[in-house]
């Protein structure tokens, strides 16, 4: 395990940001005078790119528009974001990290820079740093290439994580707190029902 890299998705997994993604898509559809589709489509969607989210939420509207809504919504929300139980303690063990998100690399940037994680992470790669992001391998793929290294698992909540890691033949772990229910995750991959759960399929 020791020299493994483990790579992290960000909102539902690390990060418990539905309170802020909430907030920012309400933002975003009350800005071009229409309403905020349900709470349960926009978490099914979370962990794609934020376009390519609003074109399926809203293909009669222009994605940008409501994508640029959100982001500068999104940068006020993040103060109610906080850490899952468990994850401090779990970034404390002594194992190689890094992090692949839907996120913008700007947006990932930050919020790395938020909880001080700066020196935790090998990589932090964006949805907007590879030609083509989850659920294609690109992410993983730039990561295996920044951190030289095949030997990979990838940690997330939803089944883009899980299909980006089957794409790029690497091991994936779901986690059943974020936004994707554990049953559709367990298609798959194993599913830790808690960070001491994830602890032990990493074997830390």
């Amino acid at each position: 395990m020791k020299d493994m890299l483990v790579v992290f998705d960000l909102d539902g997994t690390l990060i418990d940001s539905s309170r802020s993604i909430l907030v920012s898509h309400e933002a975003a559809w009350a800005s071009v005078g229409a309403k905020c589709p349900p709470k349960e489509e926009i978490l099914k969607l979370t962990g794609l790119p934020l376009i390519d989210i609003m074109q399926k939420l809203g293909p009669e509207y222009n994605p940008r528009t409501l994508a640029n809504v959100y982001s500068q919504t999104y940068v006020e929300a993040t103060r109610h974001e906080c850490l899952f139980d468990g994850v401090t303690d779990l970034l404390a063990k002594p194992f190689r990290a890094a992090v692949a998100t839907g996120k913008s690399q700007r947006g990932a940037d930050r919020v790395i820079k938020h909880f001080g994680f700066e020196s935790r992470f090998e990589a932090v790669l964006g949805a907007n740093s590879v030609p083509n992001p989850k659920p294609n391998p690109d992410l993983l793929y730039m990561i295996m290439e920044i951190t030289k290294t095949k030997d990979i698992v990838m940690i997330g909540d939803t089944t883009y994580d899980l299909e980006m890691a089957d794409a790029a033949g690497v091991k994936g772990i779901g986690v059943s707190w974020g936004h994707h229910k554990p049953e559709v995750l367990e298609k798959w991959a194993p599913v830790a029902n808690s960070v001491k759960e994830l602890e032990s399929l990493l074997k830390l």
